[in-house]
């Protein structure tokens, strides 16, 4: 991502643990194009609710900047 702050690369980066516990459940050996919707919305909801998760979390911990 292009212009990304360092409390978004951390939020990213604190996400990777919650993929890897949902592709735990999916199975580590099934390819892209083999996973199912399911699967893929499982994975999209980590995403999407993680790094929301993680923003909240950094941001109540920094100083409004004004």
């Amino acid at each position: 991502m292009q212009g990304t702050t360092d409390e978004e690369r951390l939020a990213i980066a604190l996400v990777m643990k919650r993929l890897g516990q949902t592709m735990e459940l999916i199975g580590w050996d099934k390819r892209l194009r083999d996973l199912t919707e399911t699967d893929v919305t499982a994975l999209i909801e980590e995403v999407l609710e993680g790094y929301g998760a993680e923003m909240s979390r950094i941001a109540a911990g920094s100083e409004v900047p004004f």
